[in-house]
């Protein structure tokens, strides 16, 4: 049974002094998440964290570069494969 006991239709419903607003709207979520990197900027060694993450061989350089350039073609709708799910209703070329 649900848990709501405001019988207010949603649309007339205004927050209420103390009520906090959650899921997309949860500002203190995000007030948080903003103090947090703030203060992470502040204290870390930016440069020594960017050359740890570095890629420790031409082959994982290689990886990286690949996985980038197909997350950058699919973020285009550009899969040959699959033009349905960037184009909904056209189906794949059997062409190609």
């Amino acid at each position: 049974m649900s848990e709501n006991t405001d019988k207010r239709s949603r649309k007339d419903r205004r927050p209420r002094a103390g009520d906090s607003i959650q899921g997309e709207g949860d500002y203190q979520a995000a007030a948080r998440y903003r103090e947090e990197v703030a203060e992470f900027v502040s204290k870390a060694d930016i440069d020594a964290l960017a050359h740890a993450a570095a890629p420790s061989s031409a082959k994982q350089a290689r990886d990286l570069a690949l996985a980038e350039d197909r997350g950058r073609e699919r973020s285009k709708g550009d899969d040959a494969a699959d033009p349905g799910i960037m184009y909904p209703g056209q189906k794949a070329d059997p062409g190609r």
